[in-house]
């Protein structure tokens, strides 16, 4: 199936149904100046006809994912199982329902209403009946602490590089200020950092933190082990009882939703032919003609989801502390020796399912230029790797450097792949998987590795992408890569400035971040999710099928009951 066949597949998914209150959330932005603008009207269309009640609760869902459940604490580290539950369990101030959404398009969740003051300004006033889930009410100052606390967490890095200062400016209201006015920042600033109560958060255990949080979303965390399952329960006391108000996120389809971790793929198809789960996310490319009709439907029995969610795998040099750092040759002759596709093969993708990338950003971005997928970007040619080699003072290779990457069966095996290419000229690589808490930390010491291959994503701009691995403003040690590079600092900050961009601005940092080689962009795939029938799927506002965005008919019943 085509690219495009997909990309049609994903817009009348959208089209199917998201949530039934989703588009009738009625709460109230406004526009610069701080004069009242009507509603926006969303583009998500009512749930469909046969659809459960959205607050009743009175469904379950399993759901199986393919990475670790990650750390459920307000501000834990980045993952895929994270992805999956956190915004159930807590509220932001609001919640982005679609890819790219602008400020007056977002829908509210702790806040009541938000004025754009200008391009780095943002007044917010939040609902006065929030409490979280001990009973804990928020206020403003609660507000500013969830911030102050993101930035301390040091998981937040795009944060840390966007937001000036949080300050309260009345018990319900508080001004949000941003270090310039970059494309996308605004958005992901309001959307993104949990709100939690200061009271709980500061006397609480780091035990009560990840397994027993006090939650302001509509869910609560009945249970947790870790690399093993998260159940999730409906909060009958969620704080916002008007429906109208609520986001999709805080939708209550489910009275229970389990979410089990299966890292091992065939498992996955496993638990969904022998009934075991209501979704999978992740079922590999290769298994997927089980699920999916040669036509591009979904097989009698099943919905298919194609998600290309806007997330890539990247490889990443160290700049500052291994061979590669001052030599670009180097770094130029590693990626020229590489074929791409053929380590996106490796993972276990299939000719048709994705491909490589052409710039540091999936082809998703609405700002993505065309023109880019028809350069050379470091296509695979031996014979060039070999001259680079020569150039960079290696000419018979003798080179020993360690990979850093999460730990699971896939990316071994297509790092495997990639190994092999790299030995072609002369280079051993020693491929290091480390587990999710470790990657989290490993990946900002410089001392831990020389490549390491990671997850980045956009939901928005090319910039997004670049600000979250390039900007200085965000790194104690220069960038995700160490980095330390005015001139790349300067392109990006012109790429990103939401006022003055151009497409030359864009051009001038693709171009020189390219010439530099510090970083590419290796591949993309779509996520196969496959539900049982009785469920609808469609994207949440960061590209992920969750709970939250799988609307069940009347009449479902799940495989836990």
């Amino acid at each position: 199936m085509s690219k495009k066949m997909f990309s049609l597949l994903l817009a009348a998914c959208m089209l199917i149904g998201l949530l039934a209150g989703c588009g009738s959330n009625s709460n109230s932005s406004t526009t610069s100046g701080g004069a009242t603008a009507a509603p926006v009207e969303t583009t998500i269309p009512e749930a469909p006809a046969d659809a459960a009640d959205a607050t009743a609760g009175t469904k379950d869902l399993v759901f199986v994912i393919s990475s670790d459940n990650g750390d459920l604490s307000p501000f834990g580290g980045d993952s895929g199982g994270r992805h999956h539950t956190y915004r159930m369990i807590y509220d932001c101030l609001c919640a982005s329902y679609g890819l790219g959404n602008t400020v007056n398009e977002l829908q509210g969740q702790i806040a009541k209403s938000w004025t754009i003051v200008d391009g780095t300004t943002v007044d917010v006033e939040i609902y006065d009946y929030v409490k979280d889930s001990k009973g804990n009410p928020i206020t403003a100052e609660d507000v500013v602490y969830s911030y102050e606390q993101a930035i301390a967490s040091g998981t937040m890095e795009k944060l840390n590089g966007y937001l000036d200062k949080v300050v309260a400016t009345g018990d319900y209201t508080l001004r949000i200020t941003l270090t310039s006015a970059s494309k996308g920042a605004m958005e992901w600033t309001l959307t993104t950092v949990p709100i939690i109560s200061k009271a709980w958060f500061s006397a609480a255990s780091d035990a009560d933190k990840t397994s027993a949080p006090a939650v302001t979303g509509a869910y609560v965390i009945k249970e947790f082990s870790s690399g093993s399952h998260t159940t999730l329960e409906r909060n009958p006391d969620y704080w916002q009882t008007d429906a109208s108000l609520r986001s999709y996120y805080d939708s209550q389809y489910y009275n229970t939703i389990t979410v089990n971790v299966l890292k091992e793929s065939s498992m996955r198809v496993i638990a969904l032919e022998n009934g075991e789960t209501d979704v999978c996310q992740n079922v590999p490319a290769a298994e997927i003609s089980t699920f999916l009709n040669d036509d591009g439907t979904s097989a009698d029995g099943w919905s298919v989801y194609p998600d290309e969610n806007g997330r890539m795998n990247v490889l990443m040099f160290n700049n500052d502390n291994s061979v590669f750092a001052d030599n670009k040759e180097l770094r130029q002759a590693v990626l020229y020796a590489i074929d791409f596709n053929g380590v996106r093969l490796g993972y276990g993708n299939t000719p048709i399912n994705g491909q490589v990338c052409h710039d540091f950003s999936p082809d998703i971005s609405s700002d993505y230029l065309d023109e880019w997928n028809q350069e050379d970007y470091y296509d695979y040619n031996v014979d060039k790797a070999k001259e680079l080699m020569a150039q960079a003072g290696y000419p018979d290779g003798g080179i020993t450097v360690s990979l850093m990457y999460q730990n699971s069966t896939t990316a071994t095996a297509g790092l495997t792949v990639l190994q092999s290419y790299l030995a072609e000229i002369g280079i051993t690589v020693e491929l290091n998987p480390v587990d999710q808490a470790l990657f989290n930390s490993y990946k900002y010491d410089d001392t831990k590795w020389d490549m390491i291959v990671d997850s980045k994503s956009t939901t928005d701009f090319v910039t997004t992408v670049w600000q979250n691995v390039f900007d200085t403003n965000s790194f104690a040690n220069g960038s995700a890569c160490f980095t330390h590079d005015d001139q790349l600092q300067t392109l990006l900050e012109a790429a990103a400035d939401a006022e003055h961009s151009t497409d030359d601005d864009l051009r001038a940092f693709h171009d020189y971040l390219k010439e530099q080689a510090y970083a590419i962009g290796m591949f993309w795939n779509y996520s196969y999710y496959v539900a049982r029938d009785g469920l609808t799927m469609c994207q949440d506002g960061f590209g992920n099928v969750t709970a939250s965005t799988i609307i069940p008919s009347a009449d479902f019943t799940s495989v836990g009951n």
